[in-house]
């Protein structure tokens, strides 16, 4: 709502009783809600304002007198967050692209209120029980599926797949090389001569982001797959790091776990192939 006067019955006095003697009340009647006015404590005021507007579970948008702060305050909740209710005085003009939302009208003296506060009510309680009702018409039309949001984030998520298809090939290669250069090392340290391993790491970056993000919609069991998978792929990596000094003991742990890794590689790459 406005911080100052927008006409000369709404005056900066009168916002500030419409909220804390009016509109506060009747939000706390609802128990799991607590309402303030969003001002700003230190510093930018936008930076603070736009803060709680993102952050607020729920957010009540007064469109009375046109505020044009306030209009572009509502664009900016409903390019992030759904559970928005917008009020206005009886006779305010809705501008069309508010038209389509239902507004809930209120008397300004604040007398004979009852419908609306009834009203008021039944849509703070519905934005407490069912949060992920859509109300943002913004949401809605980048959000959806074919939208451009959900173009783009396909397209965003195929990059970042190829990465990790191409993290799992290399680590693939490389540890074939780990384990030829473990068979090689037999008959040379029989024969006292010098052994060798690969200088190279495992990669685990990709898997890790994938993991950790989980930017695919998976079930929970290609996540536990693919954690065994990164897993494999940490503990190759101390063992290669303990090479130089205990290359026995290293290559005896690689070589243990020889099937297992590559049947853990395969589990994540079957579910991987079919993006």
């Amino acid at each position: 709502m406005p911080f100052s006067g927008t006409n000369e019955n709404h005056t900066t006095e009168y916002w500030a009783r419409h909220f804390s003697s009016y509109l506060k009340p009747l939000i706390e009647a609802v128990k799991e809600l607590e309402a303030f006015r969003s001002e700003p404590l230190r510093g930018n005021i936008a930076s603070q304002i736009i803060t709680d507007l993102t952050d607020s579970d729920i957010v009540v948008a007064d469109l009375t007198d046109h505020n044009p702060n306030v209009l572009w305050e509502l664009g900016v909740r409903q390019s992030f967050k759904h559970r928005t209710i917008t009020i206005a005085e009886v006779g305010t003009k809705i501008p069309f692209h508010f038209s389509h939302k239902g507004i809930l009208f209120y008397n300004g003296d604040h007398l004979d209120n009852e419908e609306f506060e009834r009203q008021f009510k039944k849509s703070l309680i519905d934005c407490v029980k069912h949060p992920d009702e859509p109300d943002s018409p913004v949401i809605e039309t980048l959000g959806g599926r074919g939208t451009l949001y959900s173009i783009v984030h396909k397209e965003e998520n195929q990059r970042r797949l190829k990465t990790v298809r191409m993290e799992i090939a290399r680590n693939e290669k490389l540890i074939k090389k780990i384990h030829r250069n473990c068979e090689n090392n037999k008959p040379l340290r029989a024969e006292k001569k010098p052994t060798q391993m690969t200088d190279e790491y495992l990669g685990t970056s990709a898997a890790e982001l994938l993991y950790v993000n989980r930017y695919l919609d998976l079930e929970e069991d290609f996540y536990v797959k693919l954690y065994n998978y990164f897993d494999f792929m940490v503990c190759y990596n101390r063992y290669l790091e303990l090479w130089d000094t205990k290359s026995v003991h290293a290559e005896k742990m690689m070589v243990k776990d020889k099937e297992k890794i590559f049947e853990s590689i395969k589990k994540v790459e079957k579910v991987l192939n079919k993006y």
